[in-house]
């Protein structure tokens, strides 16, 4: 991405997250002052959205919100990024681009093991990333990074990635923490096939057991080569789907930090004089599929009459109470787009479209079973309703919801567009008419030259006018009906400190500890 337009997202990202830290902290902090320096020792308890995926890319595919923190404690990453777009050496010490701009050279840190005992070299990185890049392997996001040709060893410790073209994205895609491609994994974990259910990373946490549904516990790893880090005797990180459970857990000292985007909870911890948020905001979108290949969302004017019968700015304050943004695009102010005619709520013109359209429409919806996903099928239903839609609602387990969604097994489906600071690989994917997540099915030439064009380009005008066009066709011909932006919001009893930092609803364990008493 270029500097100058990463540099204006990531200000925006950081005042959001300050000035929304501050706002909703209140006199928390004041009944539990930190100590001066990290005091060591004592097991912090996470309470987690849902179950998680695993942590082999091939078997796994995604991450989840959950999988994140997770993975995190456990792997490591080549390197960070800051505020400012500049990559923080983790596992790498330095990334120099040819002078072509087609390859990059990295020098990787030397004296580091893997959990195991496996040294961290070239072999480990190489050995990872052409896994992914191999075609015959099927790795999920594969085509988010098809611009990657090879990556080859140098040395023991340098390596190479080799590209198609000059690429944007390509220190974003090697560092991004949401990413499950970018993290480390040990060569005899995958070679043993046990990566998936107890992954072994070079990270300040060990994994010491994974409880279907009940629990995933890290331990504290004595020879982390970053000497004295990782605080904590052990994590465990629980997965809650119910979020009145999940805050309740936190209430009543079960849990020590939650996760959560309900809007009552929130509001409820702004109140509470124990508690701490900690806010951030984030590119993409919960949004809705609207599937072209499953009759009648093949007529264009179905789907726009759709989008006019939704009222998105009523699920965000009856559903979050204003804690989410307004989304009209996935980009979530990474990038500002003029115009990108956005459908707004206008059930007038819904019915006029219908009219035009002349049938009965006669809908299903899939959602998770979660108060989330089943608030939103119920708006849903409800303002359908109102111009003479009819929708069945159908909540599903969320490995349900993806398994049908990424089959194409459905008409309407609650879903996420993954929060990427950089947002072109995950749009090639997903509208691309050869897109490997394009599970709308769409079909769009227009929109596979604009999502060419910001592939091809390291220019930032011509990338974010391509952008722009990209967000403009999706609300014209009504592919996605978007159900508000992201922005990630994680609650902590007063005690855990080290946890500011929750970009991409990641809770870094790595830097958490806890004051004495606790």
């Amino acid at each position: 991405m270029d500097m100058k337009w990463r540099k204006g997202f990531r200000q925006l990202v950081m005042v959001a997250t300050l000035s929304g830290f501050f706002a909703l902290v209140g006199s928390g902090p004041a009944l539990c002052a930190p100590a001066s320096k990290p005091q060591p020792g004592g097991t912090l308890t996470v309470g987690m959205e849902n179950e998680f995926r695993g942590f082999d890319p091939l078997k796994a595919a995604f991450f989840s919100l959950s999988d994140r923190s997770v993975a995190m404690a456990v792997e490591e990453r080549l390197f960070d990024m800051d505020a400012k777009g500049n990559l923080v050496p983790e596992l790498a010490l330095s990334a120099k681009p040819a002078k072509d701009q087609k390859s990059w050279t990295i020098k990787l840190r030397q004296g580091v093991r893997f959990h195991d005992g496996t040294p961290f070299n070239a072999d480990a990185v190489v050995g990872h990333w052409q896994r992914l890049l191999d075609p015959n392997n099927k790795f999920f996001a594969r085509l988010a990074f098809e611009s990657i040709v090879s990556v080859q060893k140098v040395d023991d410790f340098t390596v190479r990635f080799n590209l198609k073209h000059p690429w944007a994205p390509f220190k974003n895609v090697i560092s991004a923490p949401q990413s499950i491609a970018v993290y480390i994994p040990s060569p005899k974990a995958l070679k043993e096939d046990t990566q998936n259910r107890a992954p072994v990373g070079t990270g300040p946490y060990m994994f010491k057991e994974w409880v279907a549904n009940d629990r995933l516990v890290v331990v504290r790893n004595p020879n982390y080569w970053r000497k004295g880090k990782g605080y904590l005797d052990s994590v465990i990180f629980r997965p809650m789907p119910d979020m009145q459970a999940r805050f309740a857990s936190l209430q009543s000292g079960e849990s020590d930090v939650i996760q959560t985007d309900r809007g009552a909870s929130i509001l409820q911890a702004r109140e509470d004089r124990s508690l701490k948020i900690y806010t951030s905001f984030g590119a993409g979108a919960y949004n809705f599929l609207l599937n072209e290949a499953k009759p009648p969302l093949n007529e264009p004017l179905v789907r726009q009459a759709l989008a006019h019968a939704w009222n998105q700015d009523l699920l965000l304050k009856a559903d979050y109470k204003g804690t989410l943004p307004f989304a009209k695009d996935p980009y979530g102010g990474q990038i500002i787009c003029a115009d990108t005619s956005y459908r707004n709520y206008d059930p007038e013109k819904a019915r006029k479209l219908l009219a035009q359209y002349g049938k009965p429409v006669e809908l299903e919806m899939i959602h998770t079973n979660t108060p989330r996903g089943k608030d939103a099928g119920e708006i849903m239903q409800r303002l359908f309703k109102e111009v003479g839609v009819t929708l069945k609602l159908t909540p599903l387990a969320e490995g349900q919801l993806a398994k049908r969604g990424i089959g194409g097994d459905y008409q309407i489906a609650g879903w996420k567009l993954m929060d990427f600071d950089e947002m072109g690989p995950s749009m090639l994917g997903n509208l691309h008419s050869e897109g490997k997540h394009n599970f709308v099915k769409y079909q769009n030439p227009k929109m596979d030259e604009l999502l060419a064009t910001q592939q091809m380009s390291t220019d930032r005008k011509v990338r974010e006018k391509a952008l722009c066009g990209v967000a403009t066709l999706i609300n014209e011909d009504a592919i996605f009906l978007y159900g508000g932006g992201r922005r990630f919001h994680v609650i902590a009893k007063a005690g855990v400190h080290g946890i500011d930092n929750v970009r991409h609803g990641v809770i870094r364990v790595s830097d958490a500890w806890l004051s004495r008493g606790k």
